[in-house]
């Protein structure tokens, strides 16, 4: 393969990823503790065919770790996560794990997320035997009625163990026993963690993308008008 071409379309290839997780970014812009994905590539000598073709490929994929703008709501179930904590759920897959810190009392007494996920409290238990008069203080206490009756179950691990699901979970693949529990959380009650991300950043970042791909076809039009113009100059000689 002329190794013009092969270099443009493995940076198609690359363009269409960094599309898609842009695309993400902006689709959860209004989703709480969402944290935008970015992605780094590199153009490497490709020892297969050709010993002058190179290769544009994505070098990795990482998960920014800055925190959103703390957003107050003044609703007693609602809180925002320290730095590197997360929420514990029990989804109908198995144990989860979450930024999102709006929660609520379901009919049934349960603490459930915004997916009606029951929230777990260090024993791995599901909280329940809530009521109206439900508040989440500091250090992850569950109050009813002013009483703590139960408490939140935090974690940390590390960033590389997880991998997303859906829109703001995150899952360990069945090795939970590698999750830190947390002793002291530094949760804020009250308050909601907004997205990493902004509108215009993630628009700065399609264009530049869009470009990127653009460039990337003139140069593919380019080289195979070229390749056809010595073909038919071959042909005709």
């Amino acid at each position: 393969m002329n190794s013009t071409l092969y270099t443009a379309a493995s940076g198609l290839i690359v363009q269409s990823r960094n599309l898609e997780i842009v695309s993400n970014n902006l689709a959860n812009l209004s989703t709480n503790g969402f944290r935008a994905q970015r992605t780094f590539s590199s153009v490497y000598q490709q020892h297969v065919g050709s010993p002058g073709n190179r290769s544009v490929a994505l070098a990795g994929e990482w998960e920014s770790r800055n925190p959103g703008a703390m957003l107050p709501t003044g609703n007693p179930l609602d809180i925002a996560l320290g730095r590197d904590e997360l929420l514990v759920i029990e989804t109908p897959a198995g144990r989860r794990y979450t930024r999102d810190g709006a929660l609520a009392v379901s009919q049934d007494g349960r603490l459930v997320d915004n997916r009606g996920y029951a929230v777990l409290d260090p024993q791995g238990v599901p909280i329940a035997g809530l009521g109206a008069n439900t508040t989440i203080a500091a250090g992850g206490k569950v109050l009813r009625d002013g009483n703590e009756v139960s408490q939140l179950q935090i974690a940390r691990f590390d960033p590389a163990l997880h991998r997303r699901e859906g829109d703001n979970l995150l899952t360990t693949d069945d090795r939970d026993n590698d999750v830190v529990p947390v002793e002291d959380p530094e949760l804020q009650p009250g308050h909601l963690e907004q997205a990493n991300t902004s509108g215009v950043e993630e628009l700065v970042r399609m264009i530049e993308v869009r470009r990127a791909f653009e460039s990337y076809q003139r140069l593919i039009s380019l080289t195979m008008n070229d390749v056809n113009r010595k073909t038919v100059n071959d042909i005709a000689k």
